[in-house]
């Protein structure tokens, strides 16, 4: 299942978040793992995952029962880029749900999953350690809004490519999916698109025996 997410531009501070960017966060059951459900199955491969059951039953077990895959975007301030580098325009945020309601919904989401139970283990994956470890803490702090534990722990592609491939892709997506030779999806920077890249990335890690694991410090 993926879920897209905005937040409201107009709860961002000018030093973290100019007037039109957005948050996008997609939350999805990774295909890596077992008990990955027909549903489910039909669900990303609508989005061009193409999963089936008999891909699923090839990967190996891993330390998790679900990979949640999360991206945050954001345009720069300086230099400015016309057209901006998300291709995110203020009319698509003005009027969408603000950072706290969408959090709120994030954990309503998690709940209605079964992502809370204690016995489930389920973790975040990002591509770098900015989206976790800088971006959403500081933007709560800001608003004086509490960061859910869960949101404390997670899994740095980068990283993980880096110990499965033995080099350090410098591009980011762009040289994961080379060094992969996967085509890549969509557009650059774009949240939805990112968060694709990074399951089909991890997807092929995976089908070549790669365990993942948390790369991030404990907070």
């Amino acid at each position: 299942m993926i879920t897209l997410l905005h937040t409201g531009a107009a709860k961002f501070p000018q030093n973290l978040l100019p007037r039109a960017r957005q948050a996008v966060c997609s939350l999805l059951p990774a295909g890596v793992l077992k008990g990955y459900s027909s549903i489910v199955s039909r669900k990303l491969a609508s989005h061009g995952f193409g999963a089936s059951m008999a891909a699923m039953s090839s990967f190996p077990p891993q330390r998790y029962h679900y990979f949640l895959v999360l991206d945050f975007e954001a345009t720069c301030d300086k230099p400015q880029i016309h057209p901006q580098l998300t291709g995110i325009i203020q009319g698509m945020v003005d009027g969408q749900p603000s950072l706290q309601q969408v959090l709120e919904r994030v954990d309503e989401w998690m709940a209605k999953e079964g992502l809370l139970d204690p016995s489930v283990k389920s973790i975040f994956v990002t591509c770098g350690d900015w989206d976790l470890k800088v971006m959403l803490p500081g933007q709560c702090q800001y608003l004086g809004l509490p960061v859910a534990d869960y949101f404390k722990q997670w899994i740095n592609l980068k990283k993980a490519y880096s110990f499965a491939m033995g080099s350090w892709p410098k591009n980011g997506l762009l040289d994961m999916n080379k060094g992969l030779n996967l085509q890549h999806i969509g557009r650059p920077h774009s949240g939805i698109d990112d968060c694709k890249n990074i399951a089909n990335i991890m997807k092929t890690l995976a089908h070549r025996g790669f365990i993942f694991k948390q790369t991030s410090k404990p907070f």
